[in-house]
């Protein structure tokens, strides 16, 4: 078995999987919420809990339309 060469990290980016894999979940979930974002109007709040807050009520909204 060969040793494993050691991957050096550029600034500010760990090679340690649980770090790559934290950080390829963040970015899905960045993803996800701009699409939520763009689904819904007037959401333009930066911080994730009041634009979740946001989208709730619209889909809240969307049901009391429904019925």
């Amino acid at each position: 078995a060969q040793p494993r060469q050691k991957v050096r990290a550029r600034r500010g980016q760990a090679t340690d999987p649980h770090s790559i894999a934290e950080r390829l979940r963040r970015e899905r979930i960045a993803e996800r919420m701009k699409a939520l974002q763009e689904l819904v109007p007037n959401a333009n709040k930066t911080d994730k809990a009041s634009m979740l807050d946001e989208i709730i009520d619209y889909v809240k909204f969307l049901q009391v339309q429904v019925k």
